[in-house]
């Protein structure tokens, strides 16, 4: 993989759009990183001197789905990180505990011909996440290539701002809106206000791969940059 920084753009190129070898990932890796997400999330909550109950008003999740978040028992959906972080005031990458990077120039455009293992990526339970946002001036949006493992539990639905785009490229995604349960296959996309409540999970035995993209890049509502 090489890497160009210019003055106006970012590149990274590589030979061929593939994901990494080790798709299929045992229980354990999973586990082992709902663990460690969730001794994070405690320890955040705690130097912030909250309560699972006051997490719970200020997030809109109950205390038990915190608790078990907290425990390793249960998997932290995209929305739910975003309803945490926007109650504790931080980014949603210190829940997730993500590395450092030296600040970027801003560039004017990001090309991504790969991604690979060599590319950062982060693992929350059954999901995978990929992004591929350049870092640009007044930027708003959040792209990302995004796998989710066959799901142990749903997640509660919650709400954050901006809105949302899913265009499914393999496997069958659920997503509830509200009261509206949607099966998206390959080929299908969606488009929602994130402000609607929502929820989604793979309740097949295959593996489900998407493109995403969220919009609002605030401290309370953005995911991960690359």
């Amino acid at each position: 993989m090489t890497i160009d920084t210019g003055a106006t753009g970012v590149s990274i190129e590589d030979e061929h759009f593939a994901l990494p070898d080790d798709a299929a990932d045992s229980d354990e890796r999973f586990a082992s990183s709902l663990v460690a997400v969730g001794s994070r999330l405690r320890d955040i909550r705690r130097e912030a001197k909250l309560s699972l109950r006051d997490l719970a008003t200020e997030s809109g999740l109950s205390p038990s789905f915190l608790s078990l978040v907290e425990r390793g028992e249960c998997s932290l959906s995209l929305t739910s990180l975003f309803s945490i972080a926007h109650a504790l005031k931080i980014d949603p990458s210190a829940v997730l505990n993500a590395a450092s990077t030296p600040p970027q120039p801003k560039a004017e455009y990001g090309l991504w011909r790969g991604v690979q293992r060599s590319v950062k990526h982060t693992v929350v339970g059954e999901r995978e996440y990929f992004p591929f946002a350049a870092d640009i001036a007044g930027g708003t949006m959040n792209p990302m290539y995004f796998r989710m493992q066959p799901t142990s539990t749903i997640a509660p639905a919650a709400v954050h701002e901006g809105e949302e785009v899913a265009y499914v490229v393999s496997g069958t995604l659920w997503i509830r809106l509200r009261e509206d349960e949607i099966d998206l296959g390959p080929g299908d996309a969606i488009h929602f206000s994130s402000m609607t409540p929502h929820s989604i999970a793979n309740r097949t035995s295959q593996v489900v791969e998407a493109l995403w993209l969220t919009t609002n890049r605030s401290d309370t509502a953005q995911h991960h940059r690359s």
